[in-house]
């Protein structure tokens, strides 16, 4: 897991400290500071600022190999910008970064996307295809899942309900139901299929963990997989994180920050779906800031060498 912050930090999931990576990021051009922005499938998505004042600049890497690639500057650089990375080595070797537009950094309402491609090298504008206001939820932080081209995040349409929304590379945009309530909510990618989980609540406290999958994409039907008390995630005694959760992309295993007296200082927990176990992986400091998933990817991209 990797803290997005300018001074990186790594935890395996063995609680070992010995790190696969270069976390200080060296490999890098000359840069006086990194933000990690996103992370799919071995890439990771950054900005990096040369100097103070600096506007930054978008790289996408692979900190397994130390190859990077600057990606052609597509205006402004705002940090109201949503921005996201889409990479799945089992399609293409071709990754794509989408950029959510909102009406300005008052206004969340999404007005259209930006499209990278390392294909062709370029960013595309995409205007919005539907007559539908859609408003980010939590844009920096909030998790969003890469599936069959399309990037899906959270947003509240226009009668203030939240949905998932997926836009592809061209631009195209679709509304995917949610099954379950917003409170705590998170969609990822695991087993090829898209996680949508949450924590219901009852009596105004949090009751229950549900995990839901979407085994058939095309008709949009959710299958619960998973349900299990919030007490027994927690042991009865941590209160459960509510900035960050990650479900593994090959494994029943759901990663969450829980802590007792602070956000400043939290545990990284691991629940096992198949066993019903929970384990900590390690402490942390500053738990509650978004942390994110990453797996390393060894083979080298041509992509990452416009």
């Amino acid at each position: 897991m990797l803290l997005p912050e300018s001074s990186f930090g790594f935890t395996g999931l063995s609680g070992r400290c010995r790190t696969l990576i270069d976390t200080s990021f060296a490999f890098l051009p000359n840069h006086r500071r990194v933000d990690l922005l996103d992370c799919c499938n071995g890439l990771l998505l950054c900005r990096c600022y040369a100097a103070r004042g600096d506007e930054g600049r978008y790289i996408v890497c692979n900190p397994a190999t130390e190859e990077w690639v600057m990606l052609p500057e597509p205006g402004k650089v705002d940090d109201e910008n949503t921005v996201r990375l889409g990479f799945d080595p089992a399609v293409s070797s071709h990754f794509c970064v989408f950029m959510l537009l909102p009406e300005s950094s008052e206004d969340l309402c999404l007005t259209r996307v930006d499209v990278f491609s390392s294909e062709t090298g370029r960013w595309a504008r995409k205007e919005k295809r539907w007559n539908e206001n859609f408003w980010l939820v939590t844009p920096q932080y909030q998790p969003s899942a890469f599936l069959n081209g399309c990037m899906h995040f959270h947003a509240f349409g226009s009668m203030s309900l939240l949905c998932l929304v997926a836009v592809d590379t061209e631009g195209t945009w679709r509304i995917v139901p949610v099954p379950s309530g917003p409170y705590n909510s998170f969609v990822q990618q695991s087993h090829g299929c898209l996680h949508y989980s949450s924590f219901q609540r009852k009596n105004g406290d949090v009751d229950r963990l549900v995990v839901y999958v979407l085994e058939d994409y095309g008709n949009k039907k959710w299958t619960l997989k998973h349900s299990v008390e919030a007490l027994h995630m927690s042991g009865g005694t941590h209160r459960i994180g509510h900035r960050w959760m990650s479900i593994h992309p090959d494994c029943d295993l759901i990663f969450f920050t829980a802590g007792r007296d602070t956000e400043f200082m939290s545990e990284f927990m691991c629940y096992n779906m198949d066993r019903q176990q929970v384990k900590v992986v390690s402490n942390l400091e500053y738990g509650a800031r978004p942390y994110l998933p990453y797996v390393p990817f060894y083979a080298a991209l041509p992509s990452l060498h416009l």
